[in-house]
């Protein structure tokens, strides 16, 4: 079962080259957006039902949706190669994991991490230098 998937998320968009790569990133950059959305509100809710079930939604939204996690991935797919699978570590390096990472960077750092410290930069109390 492991092997199948790692064949149909490597080669599954190797078969459509450019567009297959865009969708990979686009996946990824959804992805850690509701990843880093999850963990800044269990971070904000002050008790523990309410920073389970803000780290929960978005969680179980990313995994409905089957959108592509570099760190996910990193199990998935050597474990699928180690289980026989018929794709190459290079196939996966190629058609997953790099345009998966890039797009995990830019949906953490831009959609959720620059959001935040430009809606928030300025509210933080001035430290003094002396």
């Amino acid at each position: 079962m492991i092997s199948h998937i790692g064949e149909g998320r490597t080669l599954g968009y190797a078969q459509y080259g450019a567009a297959g790569m865009l969708t990979l990133f686009v996946r990824g950059v959804l992805c850690n957006w509701m990843v880093s959305t999850g963990v800044v509100g269990a971070m904000i809710s002050t008790t523990v039902t309410g920073k389970v079930v803000a780290m929960w939604m978005p969680i179980m939204v990313f995994f409905a949706m089957v959108f592509e996690h570099s760190v996910v991935n990193m199990f998935l797919f050597p474990s699928g190669l180690l289980l026989g699978a018929k794709f190459s570590f290079m196939d996966y390096l190629i058609w997953n994991e790099i345009p998966t990472v890039l797009g995990n960077l830019v949906g953490g750092l831009a959609f959720t991490g620059l959001t935040l410290y430009v809606t928030h930069g300025r509210t933080a109390p001035k430290r003094s230098l002396g």
